[in-house]
């Protein structure tokens, strides 16, 4: 296992490329929160760094497996419908 410091807010990347000619679309992040969205979409990774104090990975890289990638265009809620949401998920569970 190869060991590193968690990269500092402001040097936090992530990258996400598609290859035309293969389909796959490749992804390299050294953001913990992206790294916990992403790992699990990763089978064969090119690398993979943990940190040596919470022994959790933060920089992955690799081929995402099974996956979409979707860009949407951000919402605004307002107050009113954010609440509403919150009440439909709560019923949900």
């Amino acid at each position: 296992m190869k060991y590193v410091k968690t990269a500092p807010r402001e040097e936090r990347e992530t990258i996400i490329s598609h290859d035309a000619v293969t389909g796959k679309w490749h992804l390299y992040t050294n953001d913990p929160k992206h790294v916990r969205k992403w790992l699990p979409r990763i089978k064969n990774f090119d690398r993979i760094e943990y940190n040596k104090t919470t022994q959790k990975p933060v920089v992955i890289e690799g081929d995402l497996t099974d996956s979409n990638v979707i860009i949407s265009k951000k919402r605004h809620l307002t107050s009113e419908q954010k609440e509403k949401l919150l009440l439909a998920n709560k019923k949900s569970r």
